[in-house]
């Protein structure tokens, strides 16, 4: 109680502090998590031991395993927002990704230490999932309760843009040690220089996320708490059901589109490795600028009406462009389609937040977010990039990816056209 009560007579909430800090967050957690899946062959090679198709196993099954933990930790941090407040949660999530990246980083090998570098890179991937658990939860309901009412969608768009901010990032980290290094260098040490680097980041979003203010909504929601608090959360089945496909929407787009593009452009596409950083740098810098422009076209035109559109334009365009790009496959295919379903994902994308937190009352919106985004990042992020891969060994089709998103979207279109009602009912 303490903590809140201080938290009540925080100065007035700057909208730049807010908007750094929670921008700087959600793009470190997923340039983490991009990173790792870049590097994971010369990662596993230094920490598990075995053959080199065993430590590669090893090394999925680690990401694998972070995706269980990952809604329990949502959960979990976003009921202490819920209860504790917004601004301590962000402080501990950023603690906990920048202790994983520290890991990473200064880690000895398999070779130095034996099994304890296994369990020490275990524990690394699991503090970085449960952080990237409770960051969208606890960090876009700070955000969206921090700004002005009439620029949500602005900047629901700006936080969203973390995701291809962290795009950018890694891809220019992806092409520097492809250039810059032998294959020797980059497989021995270079490979930590893009964790090092997102650790040089994170102590600047722990100084702007320590000298935060509480929310206003915050600390009125304290006075009107639900009894029964998470529990009641079930009393809302048709609110979670549109949370956990608007939430599948964002998941399944990054995965199947950004985090999945790099083994699809070289194992389906045939194609350059150079080619798929480069679709990543088009697709991350179109979007990084796309996102925030369509969040302010949504406070004119409303979130509803322009994700209903979005949704519309993937569905009906996402498998033509697969089927054109893997006719005879060009790098310039590539760059098209990738640039196109950039802008058609910066669209949908940059008012899911904002949508998502005002499906619940301010005293169960961290917690609601955090089940619902969480529960879709497993089902249709993680599990997504397996069954994909397993589908097209199965039907002997590269259109699999395609009619997974179509699916997702489709789904999420009918979903939020019959519960458009529930959209926006706790606008305080």
């Amino acid at each position: 109680m303490a903590v809140v009560e201080a938290n009540r007579i925080s100065p007035k909430n700057s909208t730049t502090r807010a908007v750094l800090a929670t921008v700087i967050g959600n793009a470190l957690e997923w340039y983490d998590f991009i990173i790792y899946g870049f590097f994971a062959l010369a990662i596993s090679s230094h920490f598990f031991g075995g053959s080199p198709d065993e430590t590669l196993l090893a090394t999925y099954a680690t990401f694998a395993l972070s995706f269980i933990v990952r809604p329990i930790g949502g959960i979990l941090l976003g009921m202490l927002g819920d209860r504790v407040g917004r601004r301590f949660t962000m402080l501990l999530i950023m603690a906990s990704m920048t202790m994983s990246m520290l890991l990473m980083v200064a880690t000895p090998t398999y070779k130095a230490i034996g099994f304890v570098a296994t369990l020490v890179v275990i524990v690394a991937r699991l503090l970085q999932s449960v952080s990237a658990g409770g960051e969208f939860s606890s960090a876009a309901t700070y955000l969206l309760e921090s700004v002005p009412a009439e620029r949500r969608g602005f900047f629901s768009g700006l936080y969203s843009a973390g995701t291809q901010i962290a795009t950018i990032l890694a891809a220019l980290s992806g092409l520097f040690i492809s250039y810059v290094l032998s294959d020797a260098s980059r497989d021995s040490w270079g490979w930590r220089i893009p964790f090092a680097v997102g650790l040089l980041i994170a102590p600047v979003g722990l100084y702007i996320r320590r000298h935060l203010p509480e929310t206003e909504a915050f600390s009125k929601s304290q006075a009107s708490r639900v009894k029964g608090g998470f529990k009641t959360l079930f009393e809302r089945p048709g609110t979670l059901v549109l949370a956990l496909l608007l939430a599948g929407a964002i998941n399944s787009g990054a995965y199947i589109l950004l985090a999945y593009a790099p083994t699809y452009v070289v194992k389906v596409l045939d194609l350059p490795m150079y080619v798929s950083f480069s679709a990543l740098l088009v697709s991350g810098g179109i979007g990084a600028i796309a996102t925030p422009l369509f969040g302010a076209l949504a406070d004119r035109v409303g979130a509803y009406r322009q994700l209903l559109v979005a949704l519309f334009i993937m569905v009906v365009t996402v498998a033509p462009l697969y089927s054109w790009m893997n006719t005879e496959p060009t790098m310039t295919k590539l760059l098209l389609c990738s640039g196109f379903f950039s802008i058609i994902y910066a669209a949908s994308v940059a008012v899911v937040p904002n949508v998502m937190a005002y499906l619940f009352p301010a005293e169960l919106r961290a917690a609601g977010m955090a089940l619902t985004y969480n529960v879709s990042a497993a089902i249709f992020g993680g599990a997504s990039l397996y069954f994909v891969t397993l589908l097209i060994g199965v039907f002997r089709t590269p259109l699999v990816p395609a009619f997974y998103v179509l699916t997702v979207f489709a789904s999420t279109f009918l979903a939020v056209l019959i519960g458009h009602s529930r959209i926006g009912r706790f606008r305080a």
